[in-house]
């Protein structure tokens, strides 16, 4: 009969597991946990199936010999032990995992508080929604807004929200560009909160300090452009009736 041996899996060690699963959640490496435990208790089930009689893997294990039974009882080990190494390697990306969404969620309160406190961009009036307009290009053509489209695209994507679709379903034209802006208004404040959150390893003051030099740079290039400036103007001119017409109900 074969000698007895330690059964182990030397070379999976947890910082083996761990390296190699670094693109890899905790929950997939609980998924590969519970298949190796159901593995090595097949393995055991097989060369322990004689002694417990029944069904086809009893009879299977009926067939087999003492040499065979070791064999799959040491198999069995070193399926537990690279289990037990992928078990501690998903109880380490656990406790990282909690590190950093507990890292993330305190950036991410921070990055609201500094956004609110530098972008606060109010909407009621439309000298305000002009600002949010003027917020928005500026950063845009500072790359950190809507980078999708470059400074004159992004000028005509404003520009468009002008118009007038043939259907408003029940609101007007002053309610359709109204609400034009404030959904700029969510998207921008939204944009640059991701922004001043995400986590490259520097603070989120120094990203919020970053993102004032670049567009500190993009206004000392010129504050507007003659497009933008024209943009501003038909906004104005859509908008400013709206206030007058305010000032007649007071």
């Amino acid at each position: 009969m074969t000698k007895p041996t330690s059964a182990h899996a030397m070379g999976v060690t947890v910082d083996e597991v761990i390296r190699l699963a670094r693109l890899y959640i905790s929950k997939d490496l609980r998924g590969i946990q519970t298949k190796l435990t159901a593995t090595a208790t097949e393995l055991r089930n097989l060369a322990n199936s004689s002694q417990r009689g029944g069904g086809l893997v009893a009879n299977l294990g009926a067939l087999l010999g003492p040499d065979e039974r070791f064999q799959l009882l040491e198999a069995a080990k070193i399926v537990e032990s690279v289990g037990s190494a992928v078990t501690h390697a998903k109880e380490k990306r656990v406790r990282s995992e909690k590190e950093t969404k507990r890292r993330q969620d305190t950036r991410d309160a921070l990055s609201k508080q500094l956004v609110a406190r530098t972008f606060p961009l109010p909407s009621e009036r439309p000298e305000e929604l002009l600002e949010t307009i003027k917020a928005a290009l500026i950063l845009n053509r500072a790359r950190q807004f809507h980078t999708s489209y470059n400074p004159a695209e992004f000028n005509i994507y404003i520009r468009n929200d002008l118009k007038i679709p043939d259907r408003l379903y029940g609101i007007s034209a002053e309610q359709h560009r109204t609400g034009n802006v404030r959904s700029l208004r969510y998207f921008l404040i939204d944009e640059m909160t991701r922004h001043l959150a995400y986590d490259d390893g520097s603070s989120v003051e120094e990203r919020l300090r970053l993102l004032q030099e670049k567009v500190a740079e993009a206004v000392a290039m010129t504050a507007l452009t003659a497009d933008e400036r024209e943009t501003l103007r038909l906004w104005q001119e859509a908008l400013v009736p709206a206030a007058n017409r305010l000032e007649g109900q007071a």
